[in-house]
Parts: structure tokens; C-alpha cells; sequence
């Protein structure tokens, strides 16, 4: 039994360790500002924002690779 609860906790502290990240992309972070880096160094928006957030932040997707804030 000990062992299965500290299998459950490790599982879930591995799923909580984005939550903050994800928040503060979401929350915090212009996403002009993650198009434009991944524009810039060839990296797919994919692998930054998922599906939802590639919806959500649709209208950011024209921006240059050189935008600044």
C-alpha cells in the first residue's frame, strides 16, 4: 500500500509540474511574443501552444518574427 501511494503522488506531482507554466503562458505571457521567437528560430507553434490555445490566440499568428513589446 505504501508503495502505491507513493506511486500516486509521483504521478502526481509529474502532471501538476506544467501547471504553472501553462498558467503563466496563458495568463501572463503577450503570445505575440511566443510567435515571434518561434518564427524567428524555426520552431513549430505546435510544440509551444495546443490545439485550444493555437484557437484562442489565432488572431497573434500574423505577427512578424521580429515583434518586439
Amino acid at each position: 500500500m505504501k508503495i502505491e501511494k507513493m506511486e500516486r503522488d509521483m504521478q502526481t506531482k509529474e502532471d501538476l509540474k506544467t501547471v504553472a507554466l501553462g498558467t503563466s503562458k496563458i495568463n501572463y505571457m503577450d503570445p505575440r511574443i511566443t510567435v515571434a521567437w518561434c518564427k524567428r528560430h524555426e520552431a513549430p507553434i505546435e510544440k509551444i501552444f495546443n490545439k485550444s490555445l493555437l484557437e484562442k490566440f489565432a488572431w497573434a499568428m500574423d505577427v512578424e518574427p521580429h515583434f518586439t513589446f
